[in-house]
């Protein structure tokens, strides 16, 4: 059996000397000393093409202004998209995808990502057709290669894009404004719910890398093993609660092929499950049974 230290061994050993001839045109050769030669000082070269990392910041900068201007429809042709996005199901995708991409492909890069950002505005808001505009993000990716490059910097960017760094609660009856704090409360919950169940669509259609998708749900089981142990409130529960679902909204659509994701709410949840109760008392029932859901969203049968 060949093994390391054998290997290394030989090169210790009695080598084979070279042939004559061989031996004799090394002789020949002049061995002179080395000398220093300084190196030739070097202009930038101004024709080079910019690195890759300027492309992701020119495309970073460009999708933060389009998010504040994603729903002006000053454009006639960015209105059209909007109504095709707006009637978009599953029996009109064929015939509404291909109009879509004529329209992409007749404009400039500036406009092919203001259309991926209201795509991915009007899936994360509407969670319940996140699955159809993951198609149609597919069917677009197919003529239009950059689209799924926009997609995935914009699941990077989702937390500043959406400022998701506080999460609302459900107000008090009686607080000033409440139907309007109602509102906003259910909408970030959706928001949320959304974006869980886009990127995984997005996923499992191979527009997103796994990687954007590990990230975004190992920050969440970081954020929420970080609240369940914290005393119990009105605010922990909700970040509990919202967290829970996010996890279940993405176990409920990942594929079996999706081994290392799944193993991870797997192990994840099932850490949690397994603390005794008083160690959480930020973990409510409801909490607790989305979580358990989860968990079996992902056993392996």
């Amino acid at each position: 059996m060949i093994t390391n230290a054998l290997i290394y061994s030989v090169r210790f050993g009695p080598k084979i000397a070279l042939p004559e001839a061989i031996q004799a045109n090394i002789g020949l050769l002049r061995v002179v000393p080395a000398t220093y030669r300084p190196m030739r000082p070097t202009r930038p070269n101004k024709n080079v093409y910019r690195k890759r990392e300027d492309t992701d910041n020119w495309r970073t900068r460009a999708i933060i202004d389009c998010v504040r201007k994603v729903r002006e429809t000053d454009d006639p042709q960015y209105d059209e998209m909007f109504g095709i996005f707006n009637k978009i199901a599953g029996q009109t995708l064929d015939k509404l995808s291909a109009d879509a991409i004529t329209i992409i492909k007749s404009r400039d890069e500036q406009f092919r990502l203001r259309v991926t950002t209201l795509l991915f505005d009007k899936a994360i808001k509407g969670s319940a057709y996140a699955g159809v505009m993951a198609d149609l993000a597919k069917k677009l990716n197919t003529e239009i290669q950059d689209v799924s490059e926009d997609l995935e910097t914009h699941a990077q960017m989702f937390g500043t894009l959406y400022d998701m760094s506080g999460t609302l609660t459900f107000p008090k009856v009686d607080e000033p404004d409440f139907e309007d704090k109602v509102v906003a409360w259910a909408k970030q919950k959706d928001v949320r719910r959304g974006y869980a169940r886009f990127l995984t669509h997005l996923y499992t259609r191979e527009l997103v890398s796994g990687q954007a998708l590990q990230e975004s749900m190992q920050k969440v089981i970081q954020d929420l093993n970080d609240t369940l142990v914290q005393p119990k409130s009105e605010q922990s529960e909700e970040n509990v609660t919202q967290f829970a679902d996010f996890l279940f909204e993405i176990a409920k659509l990942l594929n079996p092929t999706a081994v290392e994701l799944r193993g991870l709410i797997l192990s994840s949840v099932d850490t949690i499950l397994k603390r005794p109760r008083p160690e959480l008392p930020s973990l409510n029932m409801r909490s607790r049974f989305k979580l358990e859901d989860a968990m079996k969203c992902v056993k392996v049968c």
